[in-house]
C-alpha cells in the first residue's frame, strides 16, 4: 500500500550520490533510521466487542482493525504505541478500568510496533496484579516496553530503554502526569513527570552514548486542541536537558507540532498530542490521531534529522449486521485511492475530511 506524507522538517540535505561525499571520491558511510509514533491505544468495551466478532465469535481478532496500515508500521525500523490498557485478564472491562484481551498486544506486535509505552494514567487500572500482568504478556511475546515496572531493580536495568537499530543506539523514555488517583503497590514502580528523576534518566541516557534520546510523556488537558502551560515549561525542559524529541499523549486528540530552539540554533521538535490510535471515541477531534514519522542519519557519531512526517489516521467504526467492527484508515491514501475503503459511507467520508482539514489546522503544517 502506498503512503502519502506532508514533510515538514528538513535540515540535512543527502549527498550528491549514496555514501559518496561531495567533490570527492572518499565513501562516507551514512546510516538511516525511520521511526513512527501513534498516539493511544485504548480498548473500550464497544471495541472488545467488535474483536470477538472479528474473531468469528470464538477469539478475540484485533487484527483487521489494523489491516489497512499494517504495511506502513511495519516498514518503520522502530515503530511506537501508547499501550493505554491493562492487559489484567478478565473480566475484560473498558472505560474508566481497562483490562484488554492479551491478544491486542499480539495484534500490535503482528502490525509491526516494536515498542510500546505503559506509563499513563490507565497504568495501574487493575492495581499490581494488571501491571505485573501486562509486564508479563508483553514480555511472553517478546515486546519491548517502558514506563512501569515490577520493581525498582526492574527500573535500574532498563531505564532507559535502549533500541540498537541500524547502527543506532535510541534511547526512549516515558512518563505519566499521574494514575487517576491509584498508587502504585509495593515494590512497583511507575514512572511520574518528576524533574529531578528526569534529568538523572537524561544524563544516564547520554552516559550510554545515545545518539538521539526521545520522551514520550502523558501530559495535558484531555480534548483541548491547544497544549497548556504546563506542557510549554515541561518542553522547554526536556530540550534543555537533552531530549531530542518530545511525542505527547494523553489528551485524545490532536495538538500541535512545535520546535523549541535549543544551543546553537539547532531544534527540538514537540508534537505535544499525538490523538487517539484507535478508540471508540466518536466525537469531532477524538475519533483519530497521527502518526509521527522521524527519519535520523547518522555519519560518524553525528546524528541528523533528515525529516519529520505526520500522517493522520481517523478511525472507522463500521456497523455490521452483528455490530461494530473497528479500522484504522490512513486518511492521505483514503483521499488517494478511496476505492481501497468500500466500508466508508457518506457520513464517515464527511467525518474524515473534516478530521483532515482540522488536523491540518492543529498542527499548522
Amino acid at each position: 500500500m502506498k503512503f502519502f506524507f506532508l514533510t515538514i522538517l528538513i535540515i540535512l540535505p543527502l549527498p550528491e550520490s549514496p555514501g559518496q561525499a561531495h567533490g570527492g571520491s572518499s565513501i562516507v558511510a551514512i546510516d538511516t533510521v525511520r521511526m513512527v509514533f501513534v498516539g493511544d491505544v485504548m480498548g473500550h468495551s464497544v471495541q472488545t466487542n467488535g474483536a470477538w466478532r472479528d474473531g468469528g465469535d470464538s477469539c478475540y481478532n484485533y487484527m483487521p482493525a489494523f489491516q489497512w496500515i499494517k504495511d506502513y508500521i511495519a516498514s518503520a525500523d522502530i515503530a511506537v504505541a501508547n499501550l493505554e490498557v491493562t492487559l489484567a485478564g478478565e473480566p475484560y472491562t473498558g472505560y474508566p478500568r481497562f483490562s484488554s484481551p492479551l491478544s491486542l498486544a499480539t495484534a500490535l506486535k503482528n502490525t509491526g510496533f516494536d515498542v510500546l509505552t505503559t506509563a499513563n494514567n490507565h497504568t495501574l487500572d487493575r492495581g499490581k496484579t494488571g501491571l505485573e500482568r501486562t509486564i508479563d504478556i508483553l514480555d511472553s511475546i517478546g515486546m519491548p516496553h517502558t514506563g512501569s515496572f515490577k520493581d525498582m531493580a526492574a527500573r535500574d536495568t532498563s531505564c532507559p530503554l535502549i533500541i540498537r537499530k541500524n547502527n543506532f543506539i535510541i534511547a526512549l523514555l516515558n512518563y505519566t502526569y499521574g494514575t487517576n488517583g491509584l498508587a502504585a503497590e509495593q515494590p512497583n514502580v511507575v514512572n511520574y513527570i518528576d524533574t529531578v528523576q528526569i534529568a538523572a534518566d537524561m544524563a544516564t541516557a547520554q552516559n550510554m552514548d545515545a545518539d538521539y534520546i526521545i520522551t514520550c510523556i502523558h501530559w495535558g488537558d484531555e480534548y483541548s486542541t491547544a497544549e497548556n502551560t504546563v506542557q510549554h515549561r515541561l518542553a522547554a525542559f526536556l530540550a534543555s536537558h537533552g531530549s531530542n524529541l518530545v511525542v505527547g499523549t494523553h489528551p485524545h486528540v490532536v495538538q500541535p507540532v512545535a520546535r523549541i530552539a535549543v544551543n546553537a540554533g539547532d531544534t527540538v521538535a514537540v508534537a505535544y498530542s499525538l490523538g487517539n490510535f484507535v478508540s471508540n471515541q466518536r466525537e469531532r477531534y477524538r475519533n483519530g490521531g497521527i502518526a509521527m514519522e522521524v527519519t535520523l542519519t547518522k555519519t560518524g557519531h553525528a546524528t541528523n534529522v533528515l525529516s519529520l512526517n505526520y500522517e493522520p489516521l481517523w478511525v472507522l467504526r463500521h456497523n455490521t449486521p452483528a455490530g461494530y467492527v473497528f479500522r484504522i484508515i490512513p486518511v492521505n491514501d483514503f483521499i488517494a485511492r478511496p476505492e481501497r475503503y468500500p466500508q466508508v459511507n457518506g457520513n464517515d467520508k464527511n467525518s474524515i475530511m473534516q478530521f483532515y482539514t482540522d488536523t491540518k489546522t492543529i498542527t499548522g503544517m
